[in-house]
């Protein structure tokens, strides 16, 4: 009797306890790791390192950065591809992502299948500078210039899959324009070629020009977002400006998962993402980066990249430009 009693009963607590359903394990278990395809103490990666400290007080490990750097950002972007997906290992990139799956065709992953994204985290515009001493002084004029000296207004711009240079190749098809292009190997060399008046013009970061604006030494023509920004107060577009409806360059940050990263772990990162970038303090930081704050969905971040690697793909198809294969 008692062990029929005893297993009725268990019976019953069974029934009325319903499906055990399996527990997510706890995220993160351990130290999260950032890396970053770019040389340290560039944009990216300081806005990396910013994430990183804000990261790790709300998810309660230490989250450090790590320098991969090489290759426009792909020898990164390939570590965190062949990653465990399990969110301990991320990737903080640009807009370089989307670009070089066409710049370089012999990439070893695929920047979309082999990938997960997170989130975005900011934008920020290019600026288009004139040296000082320039026969023009506004967009208008320097296109009228350049129509009338095909091939004499130089211009200069960091090489490889970067948006100041197919965002100035852009513009060139665009405005029917003959420009020569002088690349250079870092932002601050190709700003300090137009100083120098060594080029007319340069097309960078818009903060990497703007303190040389601010004190007559460079000439700001135009930014390349698609509407004015609070950033360049009085700049026009090029848009508007040139009279190129719809042109458009923007620089991206974000974070990036393996492929396969759990949905649980991309949504609590996505989440806290967006916490940090609701805080006031956040404001003076990328005010001082010259960059916007910039949230959005895993889904449309995904839908971003996709957009943007069609659109200079092209751009790279036209020009003939990226590494051969």
């Amino acid at each position: 009797m008692h062990r029929k009693f005893f297993l009725s009963a268990l019976a019953f607590a069974c029934l009325c306890a319903g499906p055990v359903r399996a527990q997510a394990p706890a995220y993160p278990t351990r130290a999260v790791t950032l890396v970053v395809g770019f040389a340290p103490g560039g944009g990216v990666d300081l806005m990396a390192r910013y994430f990183a400290r804000k990261l790790a007080d709300r998810l309660g490990q230490p989250v450090v950065v790590e320098t991969k750097a090489g290759a426009g950002g792909t020898i990164g972007a390939g570590y965190v591809a062949n990653a465990r997906p399990d969110g301990h290992t991320l990737l903080f990139t640009s807009v370089a992502h989307a670009i070089n799956h066409s710049f370089y065709p012999n990439l070893p992953f695929d920047s979309l299948k082999d990938f997960t994204p997170v989130s975005p985290v900011a934008t920020a515009p290019n600026g288009i500078a004139a040296r000082a001493d320039a026969p023009f002084n506004t967009l208008p004029e320097m296109i009228a210039y350049a129509r009338a000296n095909p091939e004499r207004v130089t211009y200069g711009a960091v090489s490889g899959s970067t948006t100041m240079y197919l965002g100035m190749a852009m513009f060139e098809r665009a405005a029917g324009l003959k420009l020569q292009y002088i690349p250079y190997n870092g932002t601050m060399a190709s700003v300090q070629a137009a100083l120098s008046g060594q080029t007319d013009l340069v097309s960078s970061g818009y903060a990497s020009s703007d303190a040389f604006v601010k004190n007559g030494k460079l000439k700001m023509l135009a930014v390349t977002t698609a509407k004015p920004t609070h950033m360049a107060p009085g700049v026009p577009t090029v848009a508007e400006a040139g009279q190129l409806p719809g042109f458009e360059i923007t620089n991206w940050m974000g974070v990036l998962g393996p492929a396969k990263t759990p949905d649980a772990v991309v949504r609590r990162l996505n989440d806290e993402i967006r916490r940090i970038l609701e805080d006031k303090e956040s404001e003076a930081f990328y005010e001082s980066q010259k960059n916007d704050r910039f949230h959005d969905t895993p889904e449309a971040f995904a839908r971003l990249i996709a957009s943007d690697i069609g659109r200079y793909g092209k751009i790279i198809k036209d020009i003939g430009a990226g590494q051969k294969p």
